[in-house]
């Protein structure tokens, strides 16, 4: 895969506007035909499942080439850029099939969840989380990602709020004009949705998700911990015992992401020729 219209000018124009909307979009990461196959590697492995949410986890992400453009050196260089010259990737890549949110902050953001979240509240927080849609983000058919501009600046004001202050805070809603194979990168801390849809969307909907910080050892240890924690989380959403079996089996497979043994030999070379951070869970696994 190429990401062959990725400029350096998209780039500088969109540094402002993550520290003040706490979004960016980078138009044109994927050449059409990248989009294409890409989507028919995802249909291939989440076709039997076409109707329902579903994933492809991150062991199988990084051994399909045709979405390995996570580690094109340009895209690299542009999250480099983002996030003020270092980088760090985490275990958590995930391709995700019809995954429509309400209104959230992420849980791995949010100091109702973490038990020590100052790091969200530095005012050199650099944490992104990062998608490539597979399909055009069209009104009313959905297929992206909706935001509240500014709405991470809760954590400037050294405040967090509950979902309707929140809401109040940040009446502005944007439906991000994301056209297949644009990157959009947000803020850890943006309120945001997976942008409704009433049906009318002729394409599935496909989105690479994967986090991404400044090589800083608190942000990472901060976000690992989180996952470490995850398990407990879950069980407080006193949901039927299946989804909860399936959500902790998704977790654990975090655990068995180890650089560079899981990578491709590319990807290997682009992170020792960048000094990617790769933070990885604690090799004792996972505890139930």
């Amino acid at each position: 895969m190429s990401t062959s219209n990725l400029t350096l000018d998209s780039v500088e124009r969109a540094v402002p506007l993550l520290h003040k909307d706490g979004y960016a979009l980078i138009r044109d990461v994927l050449s059409a035909e990248d989009v294409q196959r890409a989507r028919a590697v995802c249909d291939e492995h989440l076709l039997p499942d076409a109707d329902a949410e579903n994933e492809i986890e991150a062991t199988t992400l990084l051994r399909t080439p045709e979405l390995a453009f996570i580690f094109d050196e340009r895209l690299i260089e542009a999250l480099i850029a983002l996030l003020g010259g270092t980088l760090a990737y985490y275990p958590n890549y995930v391709v995700r099939l019809n995954r429509f949110t309400d209104w959230h902050i992420d849980n791995g953001f949010s100091p109702k969840y973490l038990p020590e979240a100052s790091h969200v509240y530095d005012p050199d927080f650099r944490h992104v989380q990062c998608v490539v849609y597979l399909q055009d983000n069209e009104p009313g058919a959905g297929g992206g990602l909706d935001v509240r501009p500014g709405s991470h600046g809760w954590a400037a004001a050294g405040q967090f709020p509950d979902d309707d202050e929140l809401a109040h805070a940040y009446p502005d809603i944007v439906s991000i004009d994301s056209k297949a194979g644009d990157l959009i990168v947000f803020d850890g801390r943006l309120v945001h949705r997976g942008s409704p849809a009433d049906g009318s969307h002729k394409l599935r909907k496909y989105g690479l998700f994967w986090s991404a910080s400044r090589n800083d050892q608190t942000q990472i240890d901060r976000y690992l911990e989180y996952f470490m924690s995850r398990v407990d989380f879950l069980r407080t959403l006193n949901r039927p015992p299946e989804e909860f079996e399936r959500d902790v089996r998704r977790h654990k497979l975090m655990y068995s992401v180890r650089f560079p043994e899981s990578y491709p030999p590319r990807a290997v070379e682009v992170v020792n020729k960048y000094g990617i951070a790769i933070a990885e869970m604690p090799h004792h696994g996972v505890q139930r």
